[in-house]
């Protein structure tokens, strides 16, 4: 089961490309935001980023659920 929230979290920092710049738009700590990005992935058994350094790249995985999410929140 997917958390609407976790999954709007997740969808602003796809589209932010950062963590830091999705937690100040959604004025949040990026601990906050870092957390419940864990907290889908761990309920989807999947990474939905790769991190390397300090920019996140979307996986494959991560790509099927941005376009779920795209579908929701446009």
């Amino acid at each position: 089961m997917i958390n609407y929230k976790h999954l709007h979290y997740f969808f602003v920092v796809a589209r932010e490309g950062s963590i830091v710049k999705a937690s100040e738009l959604l004025h949040l700590t990026p601990q906050t935001i870092s957390g419940q990005l864990s907290v889908l992935e761990e309920n989807l058994g999947e990474q939905l980023f790769s991190r390397t350094g300090r920019s996140l790249v979307l996986t494959e995985t991560g790509r099927l659920v941005h376009s779920y999410a795209e579908e929701i929140f446009s």
